[in-house]
């Protein structure tokens, strides 16, 4: 008798263990859905990293990865990603700059051929807007931008390493 009840609770007991969990999905954690992409050329480079520093600005690139190591990234020089939520192109040393509302520059430095060492390198902005969102400590960071004389898009959500 004492068996039989014996294995009775045992059965129980690894019913109760193997019981699936709920059918609710799991809430996504937001770092975990990093990243972003930018296009140039009509080629568009994925970007899984992001930066900021006050000497150059918001930096958006791809980490790179063996065995090529190419970087494909656009450095955008902002003053602080906390003034506004729209920054448009100003040139720094017009009368009419404003760190709070306009950004001065952008370097693009991309590898179209995918090989190591015949990456190219774009700077001068004309024109263009930067949008920027923030919940917490992830952001939104859009840009519609014209680098020497190219048109680049591109956004990138997640946190970004730095002072911003």
């Amino acid at each position: 008798m004492r068996r039989i009840a014996l294995l009775l609770l045992s059965l129980i007991l690894f019913a109760g263990a193997c019981k699936k969990g709920t059918d609710e999905e799991p809430t996504p954690d937001p770092v975990a859905t990093t990243g972003g992409s930018f296009t140039i050329d009509g080629k568009t480079y994925m970007a899984d990293y992001a930066d900021w520093s006050g000497r150059n600005g918001l930096r958006i690139a791809n980490l790179p990865q063996a065995p090529d190591y190419i970087v494909n990234s656009i450095e955008i020089a902002i003053d602080s990603l906390y003034f506004s939520n729209t920054f448009t192109y100003r040139r720094h040393n017009d009368a009419t700059y404003d760190k709070k509302k306009n950004f001065f520059d952008a370097l693009i430095t991309y590898t179209p051929s995918g090989v190591f060492g015949q990456g190219r390198g774009i700077a001068g902005v004309t024109a263009g807007n930067v949008n920027v969102t923030r919940k917490e400590e992830i952001f939104t960071v859009g840009f519609d931008i014209i680098v020497a004389g190219k048109p680049v898009t591109g956004s990138y959500t997640g946190k970004i390493v730095g002072r911003k």
